[in-house]
């Protein structure tokens, strides 16, 4: 009886359990990082274990509820961590980095590989779902579809590293809501090898409005943290052939702001434009197309991307861009040995033609998977902004690392 006894409540203990998955990744290099000005001095360089390049540290927990009739409920909860820093489980690498990290560019056009590779924004995703045979409906902070694309799609080789990529081939990511965000999102059934997913939403912050007499109201009733966008992404799969196109618009308003002798980052600092001693109210309105595939032709995968923003400030026409950006990339697997290498190019300009960013960008590199979960790595990049000329300017930026990573 006591066996029996044990044996039933194992067997609940395993029911309840069983439908809860942990996941995560753990990758390790040891990096180099150089960071070059135009008259070739070398303005920082650093070399030291640290994060590495092939995917973000992270830890989740997935899981399913099945509700019968075809209907489930499913959960992620994601966290970001910072394996080779005291801080693991409160902090993340945005961008891997090692113990001495280096220097922002250009003050925010085009710093891809800021001194600020730390985050504190551990939260890589949490959301919940409703499945059923009309498709699935999430609710939580979620990959936006301009992550999914340019990053989780398959159609990067490379990493977010230099040389990888171009603030994912974007410009700037927090002008078109981010790589992650708050809100809804709704993905459709497989039509004839197309699938369908809508997000609605705001940016990292969550859509506020102040219609009161306080201290931050205005007569417009706007707010510094007024933040809505939409998104539609249509993928086709047909055997060798992986497509992707999407559209995201991001609307940012804020109110009429007193005048302020600190300064005050917009977008998340990404854009570089401040608040000074003059008084200044923002009314964005961004738009970015992406447009990206790959093609396995036996042993290779060949992939190819495209992308197009503009940003529009009506109250200040300074802040204004025009941005494009392309990415081509070819793996080859050798049995276990996978090289690969990428090339990109990103260019902004303001609406007046007047260039504000111009960079060409490569990396190149082999992967060995050592099983299904684990490779070791080698890769080396760089990116080159040929639209810096001051002589002590930051315009190019190098990065190697030899490493390790394993899934599990």
């Amino acid at each position: 009886m006591k066996k029996t006894l044990v044996a039933l409540a194992a067997l609940a203990a395993t029911s309840a359990f069983a439908q809860v998955t942990m996941y995560g990744s753990i990758d390790v290099a040891n990096v180099t990082k150089q960071h070059t000005n135009v008259n070739g001095t070398i303005a920082s360089k650093t070399t030291g274990i640290g994060e590495g390049f092939n995917a973000g540290n992270r830890i989740g927990f997935r899981g399913t509820e099945d509700l019968g009739g075809g209907a489930k409920v499913n959960f992620v909860i994601e966290q970001g961590i910072n394996i080779t820093n005291g801080a693991l489980f409160s902090s993340r690498a945005a961008a891997g980095g090692q113990q001495l990290d280096g220097i922002a560019a250009k003050g925010g056009w085009g710093d891809n590989m800021p001194a600020g590779a730390y985050s504190t924004g551990t939260n890589r995703q949490s959301f919940v779902s409703y499945a059923a045979g009309f498709g699935e409906i999430r609710a939580g902070y979620q990959y936006t579809n301009l992550y999914t694309v340019s990053t989780n799609s398959g159609y990067h080789l490379g990493s977010e590293q230099p040389g990888g990529d171009l603030a994912h081939g974007t410009f700037n990511n927090a002008a078109f809501g981010g790589t992650r965000a708050n809100g809804l999102t709704y993905i459709s059934p497989r039509f004839s090898g197309v699938q369908a997913t809508l997000q609605m939403g705001a940016g990292a912050g969550r859509e506020t409005a102040d219609f009161d007499t306080g201290a931050n109201s205005t007569t417009t009733g706007k707010t510094k943290d007024t933040n809505k966008r939409t998104g539609i992404l249509l993928n086709y799969t047909d055997g060798p052939l992986n497509a992707s196109f999407a559209h995201t618009e991001m609307n940012i308003e804020g109110s009429l702001v007193t005048a302020n002798t600190t300064p005050t980052t917009l977008l998340g600092g990404n854009a570089g434009k401040t608040l000074t001693a003059t008084a200044v109210a923002t009314d964005y309105s961004n738009k970015l197309d992406q447009l990206a595939g790959s093609y396995q032709l036996g042993a290779a995968k060949l992939t190819a991307s495209y992308a197009k923003g503009q940003v529009r400030d009506a109250v200040t026409a300074s802040n204004n861009a025009n941005t494009k950006a392309t990415q081509l990339g070819a793996e080859y697997a050798f049995g276990q040995i996978r090289p690969f290498y990428i090339t990109g190019k990103l260019k902004a300009d303001n609406t007046t033609g007047t260039a504000l960013f111009d960079a060409k960008s490569s990396m190149f590199g082999a992967r060995y998977d050592l099983s299904k979960r684990t490779l070791a790595y080698v890769m080396s990049g760089k990116v080159k902004d040929d639209t810096e000329t001051t002589a002590t300017k930051v315009n190019e930026r190098k990065a190697m690392a030899i490493g390790l990573y394993h899934s599990f």
